[in-house]
């Protein structure tokens, strides 16, 4: 049933190689939730690498939202300027601006004065801006054309740019760009800064701090503006600033040895190539919808920003000796399934984030927003680490097999494990993807991890897919029954033999039909052919779950609609019965006032997030939650709001 003010949910669509050693760990993020600072992790060491010049000024954002960035940032000081003198082999020059709605020059571009920038950074506070907008491409303007005087900027930018030296302007905001009239209506004064920037031989490593929770696309897009037009690099912290000092610090440069980065297939996997085992359930791959991670998987939910792919790389591997490195990470989704091959078309590309720069010995969680997942359903990913000092071992040849590339080169990691969670009686629904071997016998394995599953599970065929089981001879262990193109199986699953001489990518659609007890029963369904080991499967964390398990906190997104109405998406949970939203314009004071309230309905699934719309007036500036209620409980979620909280 729809109650008033609601909506039923429906389906949604660094620096370069030879650059300062400063801005640290691919941290992208964005939170569902409006958090409160994080004290900062122990610093990183200082990389030993030598770049030569260097000319960097900061311009950082203090007005009233920072306070967690500017906390961070001063408590990592004067490690960062340890690093600068280290990356410059002690030639090096410094600047600091701040930005509200004017432009502050607090150090002027020179030698000698580090005991000035930290003192000046030590006593910034944040306070101050009002409205949302902020002059951080007038801040950039300053420093890029070194303006002495002018109205709305309180101090002379006259230090000059060094030529031969490296020029780097740190650009920290958690806003848009807004000029000196404290109002955004174009991105065109940014985008001509990124230009003059580029011209000049300036690189902007601009930092995104999205302290509203979720990240406003219309500011990442200038910040990447800013980042790709002058060939610097963009980073999007958490929503707390306190990753923004290590962000800052991954700024390191090629100057470093040979290492070996790997990431694991197994959880037994110790870097030595070629792993075994069931390689597609990498457990350094792993899909969160809350921007400060999970104590386990979950699947990517379509319609909602709160998708994060958290893969960690580990620096001490077999195969060279340990040393600090540079590379990037890459990313890639397919419809989850067995059998694929490298180049093909079916692999996407999710995101590649450059310029992370690892210590000798360390390990890190590298934090990849999936804002855009394509549609309802289960994915497996693919991550590959690439690096001039720490190439592949074995070579990625078009058309060569994943699980083969997977195997032999540890720098590559594939997950394909999909979250399937039902209530007793009920039916958890999922697919599979099957690309069988041209010209081989191929057999399609059912095989649960431990525990059969207490009830049966169907595989609904296409019709080709059917012809190819009946070439070949129509026959499959532990089948209980037939009914059109769906092939019934008991708990202890089966196997079916397929056969094709043409290339096949067809989808399966699997059900978990439970009549039995609660509890966890991973099911594995994989493929083998006729010349070898598994060629592709995926594993299935099928969860029976009693209807009396606690609520869970959503993890709420929030956004903009033409400017006119708020839009509020989460992922759904399958015990979950309604949903009531709240909305507070001071959720600190306790006043809140409950909108709407979504019903659940059988549509509902755990990989579409429901979606709710506030057609309030968009100009006042609210907070949201979202209470999940179970048929006993309820809980509230954390509160978000649209944009940057108002400074004060």
């Amino acid at each position: 049933m729809s109650k008033s003010n609601t909506l039923h949910p429906r389906a949604m669509s660094w620096l370069g190689a030879a650059m300062l050693c400063l801005f640290m760990s691919s941290q992208v993020a964005s939170a569902a939730r409006v958090p409160a600072p994080v004290p900062p992790k122990e610093p990183p060491q200082v990389d030993p690498c030598e770049c030569g010049p260097l000319d960097v000024v900061f311009a950082i954002d203090d007005t009233g939202s920072m306070g967690g960035s500017l906390t961070a940032l001063q408590a990592n000081f004067s490690n960062l300027l340890t690093q600068i003198q280290t990356s410059s082999n002690g030639d090096y020059r410094l600047g600091l601006v701040t930005f509200q709605d004017d432009v502050t020059v607090r150090v002027d571009l020179g030698a000698g004065n580090d005991a000035q920038m930290q003192a000046q950074i030590a006593s910034l506070s944040a306070n101050g801006g009002w409205n949302l907008p902020e002059a951080s491409d007038e801040a950039l303007n300053t420093v890029i054309h070194n303006i002495a005087f002018r109205p709305n900027q309180n101090g002379a930018f006259t230090g000059y740019w060094r030529t031969g030296a490296r020029r780097v302007v740190v650009l920290i905001t958690d806003n848009l760009p807004g000029g000196f009239n404290d109002s955004y209506t174009s991105n065109a004064l940014a985008s001509l800064q990124a230009q003059e920037a580029y011209n000049e031989g300036i690189r902007i490593h601009a930092v995104y701090v999205p302290t509203g929770g979720t990240p406003d696309p219309t500011v990442v897009g200038i910040m990447q503006n800013y980042a790709t037009v002058s060939q610097g690099a963009y980073r999007l912290t958490a929503p707390s600033g306190a990753d923004v000092p290590q962000a800052v610090q991954d700024f390191l440069s090629d100057c470093r040895t040979p290492s070996d980065v790997f990431i694991r297939d197994t959880p037994a996997d110790n870097g030595w190539e070629p792993s075994s085992g069931a390689i597609w359930t990498s457990p350094d791959i792993k899909v969160c919808n809350n921007v400060n991670g999970c104590a386990s998987s979950t699947n990517p939910v379509f319609g909602t920003p709160n998708n994060y792919v958290f893969v960690t790389l580990r620096n001490y591997g077999p195969l060279r000796p340990t040393g600090p490195i540079g590379g990037s990470l890459h990313l890639y989704y397919l419809a989850s399934g067995g059998n694929s091959s490298w180049g093909s078309t079916s692999w996407r590309r999710i995101q590649t984030q450059h310029n992370i720069f690892l210590d000798a010995g360390e390990t890190r969680d590298i934090r990849i927003q999936w804002a855009n997942v394509p549609l309802p359903g289960h994915y497996c990913l693919l991550a590959r680490w690439v690096s001039d000092g720490d190439p592949m071992s074995y070579p990625e040849i078009i058309g060569s097999d994943t699980v083969t590339n997977t195997q032999l080169n540890n720098n590559i990691a594939w997950r394909n494990v999909d979250v399937v969670r039902m209530l007793p009686g009920g039916t958890g629904t999922t697919t599979y993807d099957v690309r069988p071997t041209v010209g081989h016998a191929t057999t399609l394995f059912i095989r649960p991890e431990a525990e059969p599953f207490p009830g049966r599970v169907t595989l609904t065929l296409t019709d080709r897919l059917f012809a190819a089981w009946e070439a070949a001879g129509g026959e499959a262990e532990g089948l209980e029954g037939v009914e059109g193109t769906t092939l019934f199986f008991g708990g202890h699953g089966g196997a079916l033999g397929l056969h094709t001489d043409k290339e096949m990518d067809e989808r399966i659609h699997v059900n978990f039909l439970s009549d039995g007890p609660e509890g966890f029963f991973p099911m594995n369904i994989f493929e083998r052919d006729d010349r070898k080991d598994p060629i592709g499967g995926v594993r299935y964390e099928v969860n029976v779950i009693s209807p009396d398990t606690e609520p869970v906190a959503v993890e709420l997104a929030v956004r903009g609609v033409d400017g006119k109405y708020t839009e509020l998406t989460w992922p759904h949970t399958v015990h979950h019965k309604h949903y009531v939203v709240y909305r507070s314009e001071n959720p600190e004071a306790g006043d809140m006032e409950a909108i709407g309230e979504v019903d659940v309905s059988e549509e509902f699934t755990e990989t579409t997030a429901v979606r709710f719309v506030d057609a309030s007036d968009a100009t006042r500036h609210f907070f949201y939650a979202v209470e999940s209620h179970t048929d006993g409980n309820k809980t509230l979620s954390g509160w978000v709001t649209l944009g940057a909280p108002p400074n004060r």
